[in-house]
């Protein structure tokens, strides 16, 4: 992850020590600011990947400066770090919010989910770009994480694409049985999996269902609207 830049906003810290110890170690580039003012600043110059808001350090719900950090680096990733009992339901101007108390490991795993990814790491097919190791999907300019389960689901898919995918081998590959008593599962992963890559989930325009056979990726005409 060599090269990634963080800004880290957090306040002076006097008993503690600051994250920036931790994120040194496994070679990010850090940046620490101690206020909002002077880190506004810094964005152009700096043009940080991720920008971690210690918002507790601060003494503040970090609500409003998360949303003026979002407004100016609309390609940053935000990790905000909230004080204990803090909720972060519906936020959508953060990545990733942390809750006090946490390890410093939990906030290493939230910025490698984040870091971008080195080059050669994705597998693009028209508007798609997917990446299973880090099992991320890049498409229609959104990102999403995927579940294990959903990463192996699309990896078929894209290994496959432009054909039809019967429903008896989605299940064998991503869930090695040859049950099909109850395809519910699939058919559950499959609307997941619509919601992480199709820009209307109802209105599939990649994902496919061919009626009694299965499923189909079709990123060879994404000017047709409908779904088969």
């Amino acid at each position: 992850m060599t090269g990634v830049k963080i800004l880290l906003i957090e306040a002076k810290k006097v008993n503690t020590r600051s994250y920036a110890v931790d994120l040194l170690k496994y070679n990010y580039i850090v940046k620490v600011e101690n206020s909002a003012s002077t880190a506004m600043g810094k964005l152009p110059k700096f043009a940080p990947d991720i920008i971690i808001l210690d918002a507790a350090s601060l003494r503040t719900s970090g609500t409003r400066l998360s949303h003026r950090l979002r407004q100016s680096c609309t390609q940053c990733k935000i990790i905000l770090l909230a004080k204990e009992n803090t909720q972060l339901i519906d936020k959508p101007y953060i990545d990733i919010g942390l809750v006090k108390p946490f390890t410093s490991r939990k906030l290493i795993n939230a910025v490698k989910r984040l870091a971008p990814l080195p080059a050669g790491t994705w597998r693009t097919l028209g508007p798609l770009k997917l990446s299973i190791k880090q099992r991320r999907v890049q498409c229609w300019d959104t990102e999403k994480r995927l579940t294990p389960k959903e990463a192996k689901l699309l990896q078929v898919l894209v290994n496959r694409a432009g054909s039809t995918v019967s429903r008896k081998h989605l299940i064998k590959q991503v869930w090695e049985t040859d049950y099909l008593g109850d395809t519910r599962t699939l058919d559950v992963h499959i609307s997941w999996l619509r919601r992480a890559i199709e820009k209307d989930p109802l209105d599939p325009r990649l994902l496919k269902t061919v009626r009694g056979k299965g499923y189909r990726l079709d990123v060879s005409n994404t000017n047709n609207k409908h779904g088969v």
